[in-house]
């Protein structure tokens, strides 16, 4: 399976020769969501696995097939290319699933998985195994006599309630506004800037930090307009 599969090019082409770790953080409304779905578009992975935790009705164009079962997502990975998207049982033990579900991306490999909600399943200092091996070995490692790699997004409202390894490990964190002060102060310490940039961002508008680099990117999310139908040409 060609490595290119799991890897993200986006926004960041200096960055493109390995598979990345990226967080989208931000309070409710400010666009996140959006702003992940617009990256998968630009990537177009070949192979794609989502965990839709709430069942977003926003994920439903562009962000896989919709599955109800996990042992159906499973056999689904065993195609050379997929889009999938399982939508969480909250009948069962959700933790349980998420370790199965990050189980199923290892062993797959070459892959990009989507994890939204991430406080859901991950807190600062606890997160299922799985996912950690996702996240500490993922960048390439060998399973099955096979090199593999794999590309991760995760998303949350507050990254104090996430993975403190994931972040750290992260190539990319995009933030929207941020409404806690806490959170807010912790990014701005180390990114160099005032609490209050984070915390008084438009919705939409975004900072972004990479690994690799000192600066700090500035924007906000627009979209594409509908191309307008084409004039009926008069009758008679």
């Amino acid at each position: 399976m060609p490595s290119a599969l799991c890897r993200l090019t986006m926004a960041w082409p200096a960055m493109a020769a390995k598979a990345l770790c990226i967080a989208a953080f931000g309070a409710r409304g400010t666009g996140k969501t959006a702003w992940v779905k617009q990256q998968v578009a630009s990537a177009k992975p070949a192979r794609l696995l989502v965990w839709d935790f709430k069942h977003d009705p926003s994920l439903k164009v562009g962000m896989g097939k919709p599955l109800g079962s996990l042992g159906e997502v499973i056999r689904a990975m065993d195609a050379p290319a997929f889009q999938l998207r399982y939508l969480v049982d909250h009948g069962r033990d959700v933790i349980a699933q998420f370790d199965l579900f990050c189980r199923a991306a290892y062993a797959a490999g070459d892959l990009l998985m989507f994890v939204d909600e991430l406080p859901e399943v991950t807190k600062a200092n606890s997160a299922p195994p799985a996912w950690r091996r996702c996240v500490n070995v993922g960048r390439e490692y060998q399973d099955g006599g096979k090199v593999k790699r794999l590309s991760i997004i995760g998303a949350g409202q507050r990254p104090a309630e996430c993975d403190k390894t994931f972040i750290a490990n992260c190539d990319v964190i995009h933030t929207g506004r941020l409404g806690d002060v806490a959170d807010a102060k912790r990014f701005a310490r180390s990114w160099g800037v005032m609490p209050e940039v984070l915390t008084n961002l438009p919705d939409l508008e975004w900072i972004e930090k990479r690994a690799d680099s000192r600066e700090i990117a500035r924007g906000k999310l627009t979209f594409r307009k509908a191309s307008a139908a084409p004039a009926k040409p008069p009758k008679g």
